[in-house]
């Protein structure tokens, strides 16, 4: 079948890889949680070693409090340009082919290469958010479809094979 990928869709696939990806949630945490505990390790480490007053596990608990308190306000702000960057393109539309059958997923300019092919058992995840469809592979490979009858019924062909469920999304989040 053939789609008409917009900028639109591009920007929303941009927003869904930064809000709801796999990668995207793991950063978070990490960033947020991760990085304060490696404070307060390096404290309670440099302390033990030296063998001085807890001067750095006090130092590493303030450190790891205030990362707490900016980093969420940091990347919130990262966020909000990356999104603003992603919206601010030229108008442009490519037209796709998109195939789907029990094999292989392909989609492509014409005749696919073998790096626009993929597996149809590495299909992991499928999200529906305002006018399109995501369609998420194991590598972290992402592909997104504009919502018609058509892209409908592959979708939900796909999602049944795979047993998977259908995520709505909201790429409309205030952050």
């Amino acid at each position: 079948m053939q789609v008409i990928i917009t900028n639109k869709d591009v920007s929303n696939l941009n927003k869904f890889m930064l809000l709801y990806s796999k990668n995207a949630r793991k950063q978070r945490l990490v960033s947020t949680y991760a990085i304060p505990f490696e404070f307060l390790l390096m404290g309670i480490i440099i302390d033990g070693l030296l063998k001085t007053a807890p001067i750095a596990s006090v130092a590493s608990a303030v450190l790891a409090i205030l990362w707490l308190i900016f980093y969420p306000k940091f990347y919130r702000r990262m966020l909000r340009k990356h999104l603003g960057a992603a919206s601010v393109a030229q108008s442009s539309s490519a037209e796709m082919s998109f195939v789907a059958d029990g094999e292989t997923i392909s989609f492509s300019r014409g005749e696919p290469r073998a790096s626009e092919k993929f597996a149809a058992r590495s299909l992991n995840r499928i999200a529906a958010g305002g006018e399109n469809f995501f369609l998420a592979f194991d590598r972290g490979f992402h592909i997104v479809l504009p919502k018609n009858a058509e892209t409908n019924a592959a979708v939900q062909h796909l999602a049944g094979l795979r047993e998977l469920q259908i995520e709505p999304v909201d790429l409309d989040v205030k952050i």
